[in-house]
């Protein structure tokens, strides 16, 4: 059976689950080297609590240790301190309750809501107040478990010793507050650029299957993009509270910008999208504007590549540019209405990308041949506003 005679419904599945299979492998590479943190401070921690404390078994110090340190590179000391103290405090509240109160379901909730306010009244982070609450409950739950670990004296002092290596680690581990949102924003790209393969092919041979399935990859680009918006805003607060990493607020600043960018791209895209659908249902392949977009993706791949490198974009700007002097609709070979109206769609497109690579938005358009195949010129003397997105990159301008 080929791909053509697929049915559409499980084709659009595939596309996105292909999509999703792609970026969850990202996420994995991404985190290997802080689970392999945690683990190693997981070790440490059960090491200490035994050797140290003549603890038996102290379940909790690991526990407590990757409850606190995670899988992100970006770990803030501060939140660290917040899920040790609530992960202490929880694991406390719990034994006292186990062991006077015994373990039921009134036991449970009481367990929940004294750990949770008194890690309100604690510190005013909500990871404090969640974890005071679980860990409660949890020793709760375990309270079969209090005879073979120590009974009250136990178990709380094997989270604080886990949390304890959880705050050294972060302290001491080098932060890379940029890393996760460089990384998303190289995903981003790269899934966008598959995005406009899609489209480019499906353009060239008229594929009314290949621009549907381009709405399914557009959800995953979506999916990617809202993940790295949150990375990013988690940037911005490391960097913010902490006077070391000061110097790294350019580039932070930067990936917002390319973040934005990048947003305004995908919008633009689909628009190409849904008008070159239906062009292609009513008259078939538009063979010249998919050649444009089928380079605009090559050079979206490019611009994915130098962002994850975070390196100048030449390669990726000398190729939109060469597109912008020819996205004209005076170079159509062909006076049917419809693409001319697409080229207009991907002449904004391509303009796009080049802010992307660091343009300004007026060196953008300028490059950019004319309808009628004079340059295009902006025009105007309005200078635009310093904070604004359409100024040259500060790095890549």
């Amino acid at each position: 059976m080929t791909r053509r005679t697929l049915p559409s419904r499980a084709r659009r599945w595939g596309v996105f689950a292909v999509g999703e299979v792609r970026t969850g492998l990202r996420r994995v590479r991404g985190s290997v080297v802080p689970l392999l943190q945690s683990a190693m401070a997981a070790g440490l921690a059960w090491f200490l609590a035994e050797q140290l404390l003549g603890r038996q078994a102290p379940l909790f110090a690991p526990i407590a240790a990757f409850v606190c340190l995670g899988f992100k590179v970006d770990r803030v000391p501060r939140k660290v301190a917040e899920m040790g103290v609530g992960a202490t405090v929880g694991v406390l509240i719990g034994e006292v309750i186990s062991l006077y109160l015994g373990a039921g379901w009134w036991q449970m909730a009481l367990a929940l809501i004294s750990g949770a306010m008194i890690g309100r009244f604690l510190d005013r982070g909500e990871l404090t107040t969640m974890q005071g609450g679980v860990n409660a409950m949890v020793v709760v739950g375990m309270t079969s478990y209090a005879a073979q670990s120590g009974g009250f004296t136990g178990r709380w002092m094997d989270a604080i010793v886990g949390a304890l290596v959880a705050l050294v680690g972060a302290v001491l581990l080098p932060r890379h507050p940029t890393e996760r949102p460089r990384r998303y924003a190289r995903t981003t790209l790269s899934e966008f650029a598959q995005l406009l393969d899609m489209l480019g092919r499906g353009l060239v041979v008229g594929d009314v299957e290949e621009l549907a399935d381009a709405r399914e990859q557009r959800k995953v680009v979506q999916q990617v993009s809202n993940t790295w918006e949150t990375t990013l805003s988690t940037a911005r607060e490391v960097v913010a509270a902490n006077p070391s990493l000061w110097s790294q607020r350019g580039e932070v600043a930067e990936l917002g910008r390319l973040y934005r960018l990048t947003a305004r791209a995908q919008r633009s895209s689909y628009m190409l999208g849904r008008q070159g659908l239906s062009m292609v249902e009513e008259i078939g392949p538009l063979r010249e504007v998919g050649a444009l977009v089928l380079e605009a993706s090559r050079a979206a791949h490019a611009l994915a590549g130098s962002v994850g490198a975070w390196q100048r974009p030449e390669g990726a700007r000398a190729t939109l540019l060469g597109i912008a002097r020819r996205a004209s609709p005076a170079r159509l070979t062909s006076d049917e209405w419809r693409d001319i109206a697409l080229m207009s769609v991907m002449r904004a497109l391509i303009v796009d990308l080049l802010q992307i690579s660091g343009l300004s938005r007026s060196d953008a358009r300028n490059a950019l041949a004319e309808a009628t195949g004079r340059p295009f010129v902006e025009g105007g003397d309005d200078v635009p506003d310093p904070d604004s997105d359409d100024l040259a990159s500060p790095l890549w301008g």
